[in-house]
């Protein structure tokens, strides 16, 4: 009897579990879902946060990551830097005064002195608070987006290749995004390229004489998306609809005065509409920000950005 019984309990924990695998739909590709629609020119407003979710948390730091992909954040945009010893960290400024506890530039220091340091919260400065945290490196932030979230790698110095040879290895490369504004026959970029599955953008800054089309035109390989930093409405207005027709997203930042006509995430928090509103409505549809909970909040909102939201990754 208690054999039967066994043989009872078998049967219907596998019916069980065959009838969970008949109504339960595989969980979708967060990560080729984003691709998609970074790739699809005249898909919904993407939000990049700008050195990761920072304001509560780091700079630049795995909380920062963590709490944009809890966010639902598009694509969290990582400063990477090289240390004495050749790895690669994250890390703004070419020292480490400002977000940790230790004094340095970056290029100078070993890993394992980095590692020592404490990360400060916030934007970081002389009266920030220290966190427990230390500055991650490259490998360990990507580890900490994996599945969940775009990363825009913000390369300063020449370590873009090396970044991306570390994403190859991790088996990351379409998870990543790499800017530039160097020329379009720049070797340095083109060894970067070259035959990798690896999104691209080049960045095109406002100058007199200087169309935004025709610096477009500079680059044969067709970018899915054009980094536009401009002082003037007037210049963007001019030059969005043909970067748009390429087809291309068009990405801004409301980050600091000179980024986006003045357009900036202080004023666009107190009033959306008049901000990053208006920056849709002139064609832009990727906004870098540090108020990325606030503009996503906004879009849902307003109805006028982020149609097929995905489910954040955890």
């Amino acid at each position: 009897m208690f054999r039967d019984f066994r043989r009872l309990a078998t049967l219907v924990l596998v019916a069980g579990v065959m009838a969970g695998c008949a109504t339960t739909s595989p969980r979708p590709d967060r990560i080729a879902t984003l691709r998609e629609r970074f790739l699809d020119p005249n898909g919904p407003v993407m939000v990049v946060a700008h050195r990761g979710c920072w304001t509560t948390t780091a700079e630049n730091s795995l909380a920062g990551i963590a709490l944009c992909r809890k966010l639902g954040v598009d694509m969290v945009e990582l400063d990477v830097q090289r240390t004495r010893d050749g790895h690669l960290i994250l890390m703004h400024d070419t020292t480490v005064d400002r977000t940790t506890n230790g004094k340095g530039r970056v290029a100078d220091l070993t890993l394992a002195q980095i590692k020592a340091l404490r990360l400060k919260a916030g934007a970081g400065g002389p009266q920030a608070l220290l966190t427990k945290a230390a500055p991650p490196t490259f490998a360990q932030a990507m580890r900490a987006a994996k599945g969940g979230v775009l990363v825009n790698v913000d390369a300063k110095g020449e370590v873009n290749l090396q970044a991306v040879q570390e994403l190859e290895r991790m088996g990351l490369v379409r998870q990543a995004l790499i800017k530039s504004g160097a020329p379009a026959d720049d070797p340095a970029l083109a060894e970067v390229l070259k035959g990798r599955d690896l999104l691209f953008m080049p960045i095109l800054h406002e100058r007199k004489g200087s169309p935004l089309p025709e610096a477009a035109d500079r680059y044969d390989r067709r970018p899915p998306a054009f980094e536009v930093v401009f002082t003037t409405e007037a210049f963007f207005q001019a030059g969005a609809p043909a970067l748009r027709a390429r087809p291309a997203r068009v990405w801004a930042n409301t980050l600091q005065p000179g980024h986006a006509a003045g357009h900036v995430d202080a004023d666009a928090v107190r009033d959306p509409d008049a901000h990053w509103g208006r920056l849709i409505g002139m064609g832009v549809n990727v906004i870098q920000t540090d108020a990325p909970g606030a503009l996503i909040a906004w879009l849902d909102k307003c109805g006028c950005g982020r149609g097929g939201t995905v489910t954040a990754g955890r």
